[in-house]
């Protein structure tokens, strides 16, 4: 292993001494910015996997390495979770703030319609008896949940695509 770092770069290169921080800020941005595009969560939510495949470009681009699997794995996971949480914050404050509660009767409804043509008079009952002080603390608990989820996952997945991609000098250790 020794001599393939030496071979490809000449010299070693220690992982711990390499920030990662400024790598992660990048790519975390990047995925909040594209959260907030609406198609980005009907195409798989791609904004993970670019988000991590960001960060793991950003940080062999940096630094002038390569580096493993593992590497980009943790570096996607944790860019897109932090780019997650701050897309998330703002549609937590927007969805406290901006939905009404004429927009929620309105909704109410369409669901409780829907429920009864599907023959589902139980369902259509428990939505009938909730309130928006009810609906907000689940939605935004689910949303925290799923975004949770799926950002560490498809983040993970995009810095092991960027560090198979990105190969710009010595493997780090």
């Amino acid at each position: 292993m020794s001599d393939i770092n030496e071979q490809e770069g000449g010299e070693i290169v220690d992982l711990d001494n390499c920030s990662k921080k400024k790598s992660i800020l990048i790519a975390a941005a990047i995925t909040a910015v594209l959260g907030f595009v609406g198609y980005s969560y009907i195409f798989l939510c791609m904004h993970y996997i670019i988000g991590g495949f960001a960060a793991a470009g950003s940080f062999a681009k940096q630094h002038k390495i390569s580096f493993t699997a593992g590497t980009g794995a943790k570096l996607g996971a944790v860019s897109s979770f932090l780019g997650m949480l701050v897309a998330f914050a703002v549609f937590a404050i927007v969805f406290y703030n901006g939905f009404s509660e004429t927009d929620f009767e309105t909704a109410r409804e369409e669901i409780l319609r829907q429920f009864y043509e599907d023959g589902q008079p139980e369902a259509a009952e428990f939505a009938e008896n909730l309130t928006l002080e009810q609906v907000r603390p689940l939605v935004v608990g689910v949303m925290l949940a799923a975004g949770s989820v799926l950002s560490l996952i498809l983040g993970a997945l995009g810095g092991v695509i960027g560090s198979s991609v990105f190969k710009k000098g010595p493997l780090a250790r």
